[in-house]
């Protein structure tokens, strides 16, 4: 594949898991994947908890924005990666092209509930998960990949490493 790789985070509200998504490829790639992220039904704001939690962990994110995925219509993109969570009943927005297409649910922590110190733990798993799953694809091989074996090795990634 070109590099960079362009990669769309799509969740419903655009407001954390996508965002922390969009922040972690782009840190994490090092100029190798280029991450944007958009909502279906975008909250208009990002979630204060999953700017902290990014802040915490020194990685920088470029004025993020919760934005529909209609603002971004036009613009091409290698893959897409839903992380909404449908196993909670969440509703998974469709980007209608030819990119890939890979789907990683991830639970929402905008919901969290409980002390502080238990919302704060609910970002920090959401956290982990994604690092887990971009640190795994940016170590892949991106410029000698095919779409099709991007997808395989990326729906491989998120079995391995499961919901936990």
């Amino acid at each position: 594949m070109e590099l960079p790789l362009n990669v769309l985070f799509l969740c419903t509200g655009n407001s954390c898991r996508s965002i922390l998504g969009e922040a972690l490829a782009n840190h994490l790639g090092e100029g190798r994947i280029r991450a944007r992220s958009a909502g279906s039904q975008p909250t208009g704001q990002v979630h204060p908890r999953a700017l902290a939690v990014l802040e915490r962990h020194g990685v920088p994110v470029d004025q993020p924005a919760s934005k529909s995925m209609d603002d971004l219509e036009g613009q091409r993109f290698d893959v897409i990666i839903t992380v909404c969570d449908a196993a909670a009943g969440e509703a998974c927005p469709v980007w209608l092209s030819e990119a890939a297409k890979v789907h990683w649910g991830i639970p929402d922590p905008a919901g969290a509930e409980g002390s502080d110190d238990e919302i704060d733990a609910v970002f920090e798993r959401t956290y982990q998960r994604l690092r887990q799953r971009l640190e795994k694809l940016a170590a892949l091989d991106l410029a000698a990949t095919t779409p099709l074996g991007l997808v395989a090795s990326m729906q491989k990634i998120h079995r391995e490493l499961g919901q936990e």
